[in-house]
């Protein structure tokens, strides 16, 4: 028998990453190159793990798991249904949609623009510097197109149609992807602010910035009309009745309310 632990003997190096492994040729997440604290940008160029641009990237892959996350319940619910007719609408498709452009974004932040030196600034004109701080949308980082967030707001219009009117502020409870949705939205919020100051240092396009301020509204709104196709109620944080002291907790019927 093997002792736990032995391990099959292999004459290969296993650089790692494309190059392959100890045990295979094809290509391995792991390439050890970040083992001492930094990270490499699409750029080429080395930063310690905790820079501003890989705390904004790493928020932003977080954001996209907690997503993914949220597709796959409404998958496995459409999945447990009698049809195949989803009863979120086209939610799951936005979903996807949303993955797609967070990977957009976070190959943006991977490959920021050379930050301009003061001298370079006063030495340029205004044609100049008006070039430099525009972004081009060339599909591999080199900006953020602005109709995904004419897409987010056309999409939030189209579920708040169809809801009750809110007029205070909503508990993240629910069903379990509204849950979700909830908490999607406040690591938005997280991978917003951490974007800021890429934006600020002129290195971001604010188009992106603006996608991520625009996608928590769209979470919010998600959260809700989940709630609303499954027939669940929402929690309201509100007074009960007309002068009363304590804000409490009002059970909404989604359904009835939007009638």
């Amino acid at each position: 028998n093997k002792s736990c632990g032995t391990r099959k003997k292999n004459n290969r190096t296993g650089k790692g990453g494309r190059h392959g492994g100890r045990h295979t040729s094809k290509n391995v997440p792991y390439t050890r190159t970040g083992d001492k604290g930094l990270s490499q940008l699409l750029t080429g160029e080395k930063r310690k793990k905790y820079d501003s641009a890989f705390e904004a990237m790493g928020t932003v892959d977080e954001l996209c798991s907690i997503v993914g996350t949220v597709h796959a319940e409404l998958s496995i619910s459409i999945f447990s249904l009698d049809n195949s007719t989803s009863p979120y609408g086209d939610l799951p498709e936005w979903l996807l949609e949303v993955m797609s452009r967070l990977f957009d974004i976070g190959s943006h932040v991977a490959n920021p623009r050379r930050k301009k030196k003061e001298e370079e600034e006063s030495d340029s004109d205004g044609e100049d510097n008006a070039k430099y701080n525009s972004f081009v949308c060339d599909g591999v980082g080199g900006g953020f197109d602005p109709e995904h967030i004419e897409d987010l707001e056309d999409w939030i219009d189209e579920m708040t149609d169809k809801l009750p009117e809110l007029s205070s502020f909503v508990l993240p409870t629910g069903g379990k992807a509204s849950a979700q949705l909830h908490v999607a939205r406040t690591v938005c919020r997280r991978a917003e602010r951490r974007t800021v100051l890429l934006v600020d240092d002129g290195v971001c396009d604010p188009n992106a910035l603006r996608y991520l301020n625009r996608l928590s509204d769209f979470f919010f709104t998600a959260a809700r009309w989940t709630n609303f196709c499954e027939g669940i109620e929402e929690i309201q944080y509100r007074r009960p009745h007309r002068g009363a002291k304590q804000r409490g907790r009002v059970k909404v019927n989604l359904e009835y309310a939007s009638q």
